[in-house]
């Protein structure tokens, strides 16, 4: 991945729009001034956003139980 994207390229990379981008690039002061351009430094934007990860969570037996005995690699839930 590149180190410095726009903001373009930035929303397309991170599935959002470009306004929410750029207010979170300013958060994780990631946002790099070159005279009218804008870049964002893609390595301290996305140590950022390690703040914001959550732990993955097992499926409730309900969603599991649906999934079947075809399902690859099905185990019991605990």
């Amino acid at each position: 991945m590149k180190k410095y994207v726009n903001a373009s390229e930035g929303a397309i990379i991170y599935a959002m729009s470009k306004t929410h981008l750029m207010t979170l690039v300013n958060e994780a002061g990631a946002l790099y001034k070159v005279g009218n351009s804008a870049l964002i430094n893609t390595e301290v934007f996305e140590q950022y956003l390690e703040q914001f990860r959550e732990p993955a969570r097992p499926l409730p037996k309900h969603v599991w139980n649906k999934l079947g005995k075809d399902y690859p690699n099905k185990k019991t839930p605990e």
